[in-house]
């Protein structure tokens, strides 16, 4: 109800204290605010509802120099503004008759409690009593009559009161309790509140006499403001309710609308009523914060039989039949399941609904606290299509439970769901929208929860376990206490555990049957690591939190076999674990000691929270609120019996898109295993078997009946549970792999592209695999990794491209160059590496150095799943363009050179000294073509950069070159600016290709002044 209470009270700095205003209406009396202004309510108020004035005028908020009391009338009767500590002027004022009824109510119990309005004076009360005018008033009510004679309570005749405050300690006390937070008066100018109000006689409350219409003028200068009422019945009240039907252990969120409700317009109102035969009627029985006001004491006055007396007709009357479906609750605003009266002769009223006001004067009362818990709920055992009824205000509304039907849905961005990309789960269930108030998670831990499932294979779960006990000692299996258990969803398989004692029980460990045999975990777990991983995935959260386990760092979790105590297997040490939710790989020892076990041994779980024995009592069951769901999972990963394994099971803690709208989201992707990493416990460490972001492991194409199945249990609208499931089919894809170009040169850059979605292990981030820089292994010089697996070879004239020693020097291969294939952006699957093509390379024995030149260069992809889930070797894919050779050519490299020439002047004269601004330069270049087989297409290229590196001159000359013939090329420059300069020279086979026929020459000019 306050989530927003922050921002509230900002507004509260700035506005009146009421906040459902007529912005229209206002805007036509900017500085008048009243209270029961309401558009909802029509601007009714009723019975003895008290109204605030306030009027909130810069030309009269100062608080530090006397101001003229503001000119306001009701009913043409002067109606006195008393100013506050913030500036603005406040006035109450409520009808005569009805106060004084309300008062007497109030009389028949405690003093300052229920529809109390203090003490009475006369409207003929002298000025001198409580220091101001109030003879156009019936009278007024003030906090007290201490130091005050003639003051009445209730329907007595109001008398003029005499005296003054009694100076003498204790000060006067406040028995008002229809103003509860009026605003402190200010009192810099010396006389209260700018006009001499006696500060014990805050708050005022002015009574006057009205039966129908009233309008309240602000008379300004410059013109009047006027709000207009009615004082009659109130239109629009209502009761209503936040859905059609609940499901089981629902929240039901109650509203009334009701203005007259509304008694105090300065706090927020709480009303109590016992809805059984015996109805009743309370006011402020317990406070805003939830302690008791009323209750338990004489306070707790009955309004039920007087409602007529105080102006309500059919409203202020609260009644409910639970009936079978139904049940009432406490929450932070009703903290007791009753209330009392007393301390003589007390009655309980023990069927009770507390209803308190939204926020102040806003006339809207709510049964659910600011956690969005209400005082009526629907029992976790409700039958299907029955109801319970609320009535008010003599309206009668159904709350009826029934289920709905579900839909799941998985949304995948394209025609296929590829690894690393990101699907979206969708749930539509509203029988698991169970607060409206809030953002709903399907947690795990959460009983009443049900879990969207993925299971892969066969692994082992607690699907058949029985015989719950928690042990006192971690030492002993003695004194055990044993607790029911169940499985009731079959395809989360979470083991639901009632846990509940009184007096409380605390314990160190718990035991249990698995219900399996010692020859099912021989068949699920996989000889490690050669062959694979083997893994526990575990949830104790509802341990921690409804049972007290802190900490997990010194649990330890043990396997016997043939009954409890004997042939244990510790699979998880003291401080294996460190959280209440993990998947931990099991040891290889512990693998092998359960290879040993009698296969038909049954098999028994002991979780020790205290395995070191240093503390007492680590966890206690007392009355739980909840029952206590347990994951314990038995996973393998890799090959049996030559094989694919893959036994896992995943659970989607889906989360509420916003309040109340029952649906649920989280998201699902999967890694596909490859060479590098089938056997790397770190690949599954970073899957998400428990979460709102699955992430599953696939070794193997899952198509057809095989496809991937994402299970939920839903209780359909028919009241049967059926299974809906949302499936999709996981292809793996034969990957490919391409060069950028169909011929190079040495030192030109071999850009090698492969493309596979399957090596995307990860959605947000750029996955990158090296080479392998270790002459020890068999993939050494391969992008692969040391223990002999390789993802890609290079091959250059038929064999790898590799390192080797000749005369003592080492001569590097593929490890050398730096190369990786690199990832070209988040989630392509498309992976980019290039080396430059070295002029020499290892012969193919290491025995020697050759050139290349000539060759062809091959790469081979070894992939570890090809569409049709088998491992392949992928070769080069080859452009349309190149011919039936299927090899990428070397070409040998251009027989060019080029002599460097002097630079010349105009004249045809060597320039030896500095050059001149306007002198023409000519540079003067010869290229030969050595080579006899072809001519040579070249681009004579001249760059000039100035100072700053900025290009001011950039020219070019074609031309062709025959075999063994030379030419003599000339270019000019001719310099506008002194400064310092750089000349470069290319020689490229193109302007366009840019392929350099031999190194760049530079010339490095100093041009002079004129």
């Amino acid at each position: 109800m306050y989530k927003f209470l922050p921002l509230s009270l900002g507004l509260l700095l700035i506005l009146p204290s009421f906040l459902n205003i007529d912005v229209n209406a206002e805007s036509s009396h900017p500085n008048l605010f009243v209270s029961a202004e309401n558009s909802l309510f029509e601007n009714h108020f009723s019975g003895s509802m008290v109204i605030e004035v306030i009027i909130r005028d810069s030309n009269i908020s100062d608080t530090d120099e006397g101001k003229g009391e503001p000119d306001v009338t009701i009913n043409g009767k002067n109606l006195r503004m008393v100013q506050g500590s913030d500036g603005n002027w406040y006035a109450y004022f409520a009808n005569t008759e009805k106060a004084k009824q309300a008062d007497q109510i109030a009389f028949g119990g405690l003093a300052g409690e229920s529809l109390d309005f203090g003490v009475f004076c006369a409207g003929s009360t002298d000025v001198s009593v409580l220091g101001i005018d109030i003879s156009e008033t019936e009278g007024v009510s003030i906090p007290d009559s201490n130091g005050r004679s003639g003051a009445t309570n209730g329907t007595a005749s109001f008398n003029a009161c005499t005296g003054s405050p009694n100076p003498i300690p204790p000060p006067p006390s406040n028995i008002n309790n229809v103003i509860r937070r009026s605003t402190t008066l200010n009192t810099n100018t010396g006389l209260p509140g700018q006009i001499g109000l006696d500060i014990d006689a805050w708050p005022l409350i002015q009574l006057f006499s009205f039966s129908n219409d009233i309008t309240i003028v602000y008379n300004r200068g410059g013109g009047s403001q006027s709000v207009d009422l009615s004082y009659s019945d109130i239109p629009n009240i209502s009761l209503n309710i936040d859905r059609n039907g609940y499901p089981t252990g629902a929240e039901v969120f109650v509203t009334v609308n009701d203005m007259q409700l509304n008694q105090d317009p300065t706090d927020v109102d709480s009303w109590t009523f016992n809805i059984n035969s015996t109805r009743t009627t309370f006011y402020q029985a317990f406070t805003e914060s939830g302690s008791d006001s009323g209750n338990e004491g004489l306070g707790l006055v009955n309004l039920n039989p007087y409602l007529a007396s105080l102006g309500f007709e059919k409203n202020g009357n609260l009644g409910m039949n639970l009936g079978s479906v139904a049940i009432l609750k406490t929450n932070q605003y009703q903290p007791s399941s009753f209330v009392t009266t007393g301390p003589i002769n007390p009655i309980n009223y023990n069927k009770i609904i507390t209803l308190v006001e939204s926020e102040p004067n806003s006339g809207i009362f709510r049964s659910y606290d600011y956690n969005d818990n209400s005082v009526i709920g629907i029992l976790s055992s409700a039958p299907r299509g029955q109801s319970a009824s609320i009535e008010y205000n003599s309206k009668t509304t159904s709350i009826v439970t029934g289920d709905s039907t579900a839909s799941l849905s998985l949304a995948i961005s394209g025609t296929q769901f590829n690894p690393g990309q990101k699907a979206t789960i969708t749930l539509v269930d509203n029988d698991q929208n169970v607060n409206p108030g809030v953002d709903e998670d399907l947690d795990v831990f959460r009983s009443s929860a049900i879990i969207p499932t993925l299971q892969i294979g066969n692994p082992i779960t607690l699907e058949k376990a029985s015989s719950v006990t928690f042990y006192p000692q971690s030492t002993s299996f003695v004194g055990g206490t044993s607790f029911s258990a169940t499985v009731p969803d079959k395809n989360s398989d979470r083991l639901i555990i009632a846990a509940t004692a009184s007096p409380d029980t605390s314990f160190e460990k718990i035991t249990l049957d698995l219900g399996i045999t010692a020859g099912a975990l021989q068949n699920l777990f996989i000889d490690a690591p050669s062959q694979g991983t083997n893994w526990i995935n575990y949830d104790l959260r509802s341990f921690e939190q409804q049972l007290g386990i802190t900490s997990f760092s010194d649990t330890k979790i043990v396997l016997y076999f043939g009954g409890l105590g004997s042939n244990p297997v510790s699979i998880i040490g003291a401080g294996g674990i460190s959280s209440a939710k993990g998947l931990v790989q099991i040891s290889n020892t512990a693998i092998n000691d359960i290879k040993l076990k009698s296969s038909s041994s049954s098999v028994f779980l002991e979780i020790d929270f205290d395995a070191s024995d240093n503390n007492v009592g680590v966890g206690t069951v007392s009355v739980e609120q909840d029952t206590q769901p347990m994951v314990f999972d038995l996973l393998s990963f890799g090959e049996k019996n030559s094989q694919r394994t893959n036994n896992a099971i995943y659970r989607a803690e889906l989360e509420e898109t916003s309040a109340n709208s029952g649906m649920f989201t989280g998201t699902i992707e999967y890694v596909v295993v490859n060479q590098l990493n089938q056997n790397d416990p770190n690949l599954i460490k970073n899957l998400h078997t428990i979460s709102n972001e699955i992430k599953f492991l696939i070794n193997d194409k899952l198509t057809d009946e095989d496809a991937i199945n994402l299970a939920y249990s839903d209780i359909a609208k028919v009241g049967v549970t059926i299974g809906i499931s949302a499936k999709t089919e996981i292809k793996t894809q034969t990957g490919s792999v391409t060069l950028e170009s169909q011929s190079y040169r040495f030192g030109q850059p071999v850009v090698v592209v492969l493309t596979d979605p399957d090596l995307n292990t990860k959605h947000d981030i750029i996955d990158t695999y090296n080479v392998v820089d270790d002459p020890s292994s068999d993939a050494d010089d391969t992008v692969g990794d040391s223990s002999g697996n390789i993802l890609l070879e290079i091959r250059i004239k038929g064999f790898r491209y590799h390192r080797c020693t000749v005369d003592g020097v080492e001569h590097g291969g593929l490890g050398s160059t730096g190369f990786a294939l690199v990832e070209t952006g988040t989630d392509t699957g498309i992976f980019k590496g290039s080396f430059k093509m070295p002029s020499q390379i290892c012969n193919e024995a290491g025995t020697r150095l050759i050139s290349p030149a000539g060759g062809s260069i091959e790469a081979s992809y070894f992939d570890f799943r090809d569409a049709s889930g088998q491992p392949r070797e992928i070769g080069l894919t080859f452009p349309k363009t190149i011919n039936s050779q299927n090899q990428f050519k070397i070409e040998s490299e251009p027989n060019i050179s080029v002599k460097k020439i002097e630079m010349r002047d105009s004249f045809d004269r060597p320039i030896l000294q500095k050059p001149i601004v306007g002198q023409k330069i000519s540079f003067v270049t010869e290229i030969s073509n050595d080579g006899s087989q072809k001519s040579q297409k070249y681009s004579y290229i001249m760059q000039v950069k100035d100072e700053n590196n900025k290009i001011v001159d950039l020219r070019w000359v074609d031309g062709t070159v025959d075999p063994i013939k030379k030419k003599i090329i000339e270019i000019f420059w001719e310099p506008i600016l002194s400064g310092k300069y750089t000349v470069e020279i290319f020689v490229w086979d193109g302007i366009d290709s840019a392929t350099p026929l031999t190194t760049k020459t530079e010339y490095h000019l100093s041009v002079g002044s004129r």
